[in-house]
């Protein structure tokens, strides 16, 4: 559905990568390889959602990040079978512009939507948005509420929470072309602004090398979801930390962050 020829010239190289047991042992550099980040769209809702979508150079995947403040911005829930392209031509009304890059990682078989929907090779700008009751996630966001349906990872926040990274080959050892990872941090909001949660998106390029294509501060008071998506299959990596090195005395124990994510294909 997505398939490419440079894709699959791509596919077959990563045959030649180092084996699973290598790579475990691989790490994120402390001077970090990085893909660079194309703005696709960037879209602000009323309830103070930030919505954008990305294209990552070279590895060739799109990806959407929603950023808002707890309890008062629901984050926009995804079907896990939808492209980025079907979540966008959900959450947008029919005057808002579809970015090229969107379409064309959608493959074949386009929604029939799209055919009253301008196409630009542009980023895209609108704010003043209202997203569809049916695309708002329900529930309210703690740090005990998991927003994904299922999830290889949950940590609920808690003080002194530790720095930790999840890999593919925590489970089962599969590549996987969907890594997804949400962050609440329940900081209160009226902390200082430096007191952020962090959580990086990492895969693994045919030179058996970690490179990384996200990288999330989160501020107190803030959640963010994020997706990175693609055609190939590959080895991921997502690692959190956070601004007071899990010092559970920071803010008299107030702060906290919860974490939770998957890879899928």
């Amino acid at each position: 559905m997505r398939f490419s020829p440079f894709l699959a010239a791509v596919a077959a190289a990563m045959l030649l990568a180092p084996s699973p047991a290598t790579a475990r042992t691989a790490a994120p550099a402390a001077t970090e390889e990085s893909d660079r980040e194309v703005a696709l769209a960037q879209l602000d809702y009323t309830t103070g959602l930030s919505v954008t979508f990305t294209d990552s150079v070279p590895s060739d995947e799109v990806g959407m990040v929603q950023t808002g403040m707890i309890g008062r911005a629901p984050l926009v829930a995804r079907d896990d079978e939808d492209t980025l392209l079907e979540t966008y031509l959900e959450i947008t009304p029919p005057d808002v512009a579809v970015p090229r890059r969107l379409v064309e990682d959608h493959g074949a078989d386009l929604p029939a939507e799209l055919q009253r929907r301008r196409i630009t090779g542009e980023p895209v700008t609108a704010g003043g948005l209202t997203a569809p009751a049916s695309a708002v996630r329900s529930g309210t966001s703690t740090c005990t509420w998991s927003p994904f349906g299922w999830t290889l990872w949950h940590d609920d926040g808690v003080p002194g929470l530790p720095a930790k990274s999840y890999s593919t080959f925590d489970f089962g050892g599969f590549k996987q072309s969907i890594a997804e990872s949400y962050v609440a941090n329940c900081t209160p909001q009226s902390s200082s602004s430096n007191l952020w949660a962090r959580h990086r998106i990492y895969y693994r390029n045919i030179l058996g090398n970690f490179v990384k294509h996200f990288e999330g501060l989160v501020p107190p008071g803030h959640h963010q979801a994020v997706v990175k998506s693609g055609a190939i299959k590959r080895h991921r990596t997502v690692s959190y930390d956070d601004a007071w090195n899990a010092d559970p005395s920071c803010g008299g124990g107030t702060c906290v962050y919860a974490r939770e994510g998957r890879f899928r294909s």
